[in-house]
């Protein structure tokens, strides 16, 4: 669901990922340790091999600060013993490289957790944070909806699932045991926000008067055409995805936004642009909820990557959401990026901490820049003590963009009681099509959606699972 890049569905993965080395623990499914004294990991190369060499660094650093050889084994199998006495708590990049011969290698990574919740999470959240906030959201409350909408164009099962293929990224169709409908309409809609701007938006529901439940989805990160929520219409949702920039969502082309990754402004924080994309996110809210055919206690909002982000920004600031379902969140723990930018070279600060696996000594970086005080108010793990509807994400531990360590800081100061969490291990910023389906199972029992919404439409009654969290707290 929270998948919703507007390209065709494509069966290849997002690096670092590579087919040709696979990496697994005995000691821990999901790569996570807490007691071990030796960590061992394997790794089963899927080409022939004469060994493999690797290199132990912080997550997302260069620098390796531990190298070893690995233990050959028949079979292609090559062991990694890492020793505990060497790491603090915190997340750990191996960077294996396997020799193929010839003189060439094949080089890859593998991502593991060490003691992950006593991970020293820096304290960036600004004193007066909420009332910047309560100020933006006064700001929205003074804009008038305006709303208005386009005309509807029917769907069927065959055209949903061809949606899906050609403009989507998803399959055909991954869930059928989630379908309530196999009929559902959709229309253009756009409504009034912050600083003149309209947001353009599609609607995707079931065929009939509701009221459904609410999914907002938010986009992932980039300037392009919007998809049609068609998947999420056919689990039975009024759902909506936004264009957050204030353009059409289905341009041929879409020009550069200034201030938007290039040219932030920092100085004053309200003249960043993801101040207004916040507030535009709320005004979304507003109208899904103005519509007569919304279930008001029924709304989710979902969404990966930056959209992930936003979902739970959106959590943060509107207690009207019910639940959420982050997938790969941008942009959690500030501090940290910031510290591994300038220990790889690609960005300077006022002084250059120590990146061995054990001392912390200079750990948290403090900055005082104009940059640091505004990103705190935009950090999502600042956003999540606010966060007290209930929470189903992700984390891939190889995702060099949503990083291990800043996605388990948000998890671990998420404000919620009804958290859960689905460590993905040797995935990236990718997709994974059982989480989705969890994700749905979830929300069913979350919403407490039993019989589905009001619509002659409705087919079935999807088996709910019971889920338990993948990972403790």
């Amino acid at each position: 669901m929270e998948s919703n890049v507007p390209v065709p569905w494509a069966s290849g993965s997002s690096g670092p990922l590579k087919a040709e080395l696979c990496f697994y623990s005995r000691q821990s499914d999901d790569l996570m340790f807490d007691q071990e004294q030796k960590i061992e990991i394997i790794c089963r190369a899927g080409v022939r091999s004469a060994g493999l060499k690797w290199g132990l660094s912080r997550n997302c650093f260069a620098k390796s600060f531990l190298t070893g050889q690995a233990q050959a084994r028949p079979a292609n199998l090559y062991v990694i013993r890492v020793d505990t006495a060497h790491l603090a708590p915190g997340f750990y990049d191996i960077h294996a490289s396997l020799d193929v011969g010839e003189g060439k290698t094949i080089e890859s990574i593998c991502t593991f957790g060490w003691q992950a919740d006593k991970i020293v999470i820096p304290q960036s959240r600004p004193a007066d944070f909420t009332s910047f906030w309560d100020k933006a959201k006064a700001e929205l409350a003074g804009v008038k909806l305006d709303a208005s909408s386009g005309p509807a164009q029917a769907f069927d099962a065959r055209e949903i699932g061809a949606y899906n293929l050609a403009h989507a990224a998803l399959p055909a169709d991954y869930d059928p045991a989630g379908h309530r409908t196999e009929e559902v309409e959709a229309f253009k809609v756009d409504f009034a926000s912050v600083g003149g701007m309209r947001i353009h938006g599609w609607l995707a529901k079931p065929k009939g008067d509701g009221p459904f439940p609410v999914m907002l989805v938010l986009p992932g990160g980039g300037i392009a055409a919007r998809t049609i929520p068609l998947e999420h219409a056919r689990h039975g949702y009024l759902a909506m995805d936004i264009q957050i920039h204030g353009q059409e969502v289905d341009l041929a082309k879409y020009p550069a936004v200034p201030g938007y990754f290039e040219g932030q402004v920092y100085d004053p924080p309200e003249r960043n642009y993801y101040y207004k994309v916040h507030l535009h996110c709320l005004q979304a809210i507003n109208y899904l909820l103005s519509r007569p055919d919304a279930d008001a206690s029924r709304l989710a909002v979902v969404g990966g990557s930056q959209g992930g982000r936003l979902a739970v920004v959106v959590a943060a600031l509107d207690p009207r959401v019910k639940a959420i379902v982050p997938a790969i969140p941008h942009f959690a723990n500030y501090p940290y990026v910031r510290w591994m930018e300038d220990c790889n070279g690609t960005r300077a600060m006022p002084h250059k901490p120590a990146v061995d696996g054990m001392d912390q000594s200079d750990w948290p970086p403090v900055l005082d820049d104009a940059e640091t005080r505004c990103m705190a108010y935009y950090d999502i793990m600042n956003f999540a003590p606010d966060v007290k509807c209930p929470v189903f994400m992700n984390m891939g531990l190889i995702d060099p963009i949503s990083t291990a360590t800043g996605s388990h800081a948000l998890w671990r100061r998420l404000g919620s009681t009804d958290k859960h969490l689905v460590i993905l291990p040797g995935m990236a910023h990718d997709w994974s099509a059982e989480f989705d389906r969890q994700a749905w199972r979830w929300l069913d029992k979350t919403l407490a959606i039993k019989e589905g919404p009001a619509s002659p439409t409705v087919l079935r009654k999807p088996a709910v699972k019971d889920l338990t969290a993948p990972r403790r707290d």
